[in-house]
Parts: C-alpha cells; structure tokens; sequence
C-alpha cells in the first residue's frame, strides 16, 4: 500500500506556516544600515548616559574582566490603533557591552522591528537629532 499524500488543506496550511515564520524572521535581519546608526550613535558613550537618555537595561551581568553585559529593549508606549491592547510594540532590542571604565564598547541590535516611518525601529530611535 502507498502512502497518501497530505490532503490540500494540510499542505495549504503548511505553506502559510512557513511563508509567516519567514515573514517573522526577516525582523531578525541584519541590517547594516541600522547596526551602523546605532554604532556611530553610541559606541564610547558612557552607560550612565546612554540609560539616561535612553531608558534603563531590562538586564545586567558583570563579567570576571570587569566588562559589563546589559540587555536593553527600547520603552513600549501607549498609541492609538497599533499592537496588543494599544501598545506600540515597535521596539529595538540591544545587547550592550561595556569596559571597566563605563564606557560603551559594543551594541549589537538583537532586534529590529519595523519602525513608525522606516523599516527599522533602531535607525529611528539612534539617528542623528
């Protein structure tokens, strides 16, 4: 006996799950153009300086050099007709690494979503006032 093959909506629905997971991955892109915004933006800035103006870290771990780990996720805030219960969940996620002294060695977009007029919420956030 031959297998069957999947009925048409199982393959339907197949092709849709994979057309949306690609869809959701190309949030996770790289996107040098916003990488570099965010480099030229922060980089050798000062910790305490960057969460003032930015927001605080959602996390932090010191390493055993001294060098400091944070995870930083940009603020979520309240606008009419977009997200879940009107939340904009437009956001930039980073991971920031920083030297002994405080200043900001490393910030690499983790994420990225598409921002209110561009396609990346991180170039919004970090470009040139």
């Amino acid at each position: 006996m031959s297998p069957q093959p999947p009925p048409a909506a199982f393959r339907a629905a197949a092709i849709v799950s994979l057309l949306l997971a690609a869809a959701g991955c190309s949030v996770f892109k790289s996107n040098v153009e916003a990488q570099t915004v965010v480099d030229q933006r922060v980089i050798g800035m000062s910790v305490g300086d960057f969460f003032d103006r930015y927001g605080a870290a959602k996390t932090r771990h010191v390493e055993p050099d001294g060098t400091t780990e944070y995870g930083w996720i940009s603020a979520i805030g309240a606008t009419p007709n977009s997200g879940y219960y009107g939340l904009d969940d437009r956001t930039c996620t980073l991971r920031v690494l920083a030297t002994k002294n405080g200043r900001i060695s490393l910030a690499t977009i983790l994420q990225d979503m598409p921002g209110r007029t561009t396609t990346s919420r991180c170039g919004e956030i970090f470009k040139a006032p």
